[in-house]
């Protein structure tokens, strides 16, 4: 858990580290607008038809593939990468674009069936051996070095690194729910002070925008549960690689 917190570290210190996470909280705002937007139609506050469906898929097929090249810099560099071409190209090299493929089929099923959470298991423990390959090829950016980790993994740092890594969408949920309860508290105590703490005004209010709210609930929800699941992603991935370095030594 300490190389997890020193990961955490590295995404908010350095150079342009602030500019580096305005920009990397837009790119997941917009993916997750666009997941948001998606979500509303299984809660039955949206209609959204087949051809919206693909357009929405293809945005997020980009944003997968936009991430793959992302984090194999990150691995690289140890620091948060700039927003620009640079991922693109690198996912596109063998194995990081075979590894975004791996991944293609799993969001196809996450966004047209029911076996969402299927797909999402399945999803979760095939990550573990792909994004050793991933790291394996970030050190050097050589295909042929994709197997690096493999040599020094034994069953038990698999399995320790699967637990992180559930812990790691545990904890994304925990912390985009805690700002969720912060977001509408704070909105609470506004229309309290708009209102003058009337409580039948106040609910009155909410009942008749009770759509719009449900609406703004599961949009700010998802943009944030991107972002916190990406900022994830990377501590996790950083762990990784300081756990197969200590092996190495």
């Amino acid at each position: 858990m300490t190389e997890m917190l020193n990961g955490l570290k590295k995404l908010y210190k350095g150079k342009n580290a602030f500019a580096r996470q305005i920009s990397l909280f837009s790119i997941c705002g917009i993916a997750g607008l666009f997941n948001g937007y998606l979500a509303l139609e299984t809660q039955g506050l949206a209609e959204v038809n087949i051809s919206q469906k693909v357009v929405f898929s293809v945005f997020l097929i980009i944003f997968a593939l936009f991430f793959t090249g992302f984090e194999t810099l990150f691995m690289h560099d140890r620091e948060l990468p700039d927003i620009d071409m640079q991922s693109f190209k690198l996912a596109f090299r063998k194995v990081p674009f075979l590894i975004f493929l791996t991944g293609v089929p799993f969001l196809i099923v996450s966004l047209f069936t029911k076996y969402q959470y299927a797909a999402f298991c399945a999803e979760t423990i095939l990550s573990i051996p792909l994004t050793m390959m991933q790291a394996g090829f970030s050190y050097n950016y050589r295909n042929s070095d994709a197997s690096l980790l493999f040599k020094k993994f034994r069953v038990k740092e698999y399995f320790m690194l699967l637990i992180k890594r559930l812990w790691v969408v545990i904890a994304s949920h925990i912390v985009t729910f805690v700002f969720i309860f912060i977001i509408f508290f704070i909105l609470g105590i506004a229309l309290a002070i708009y209102f003058k703490g009337d409580v039948n005004a106040i609910s009155l209010a909410i009942s008749s925008q009770q759509t719009a709210v449900a609406k703004l609930s599961d949009y700010i929800t998802s943009v944030l549960l991107i972002y916190t699941l990406s900022i994830g992603v990377l501590v996790w991935d950083y762990e990784m690689l300081k756990t197969y370095e200590r092996e190495e030594q």
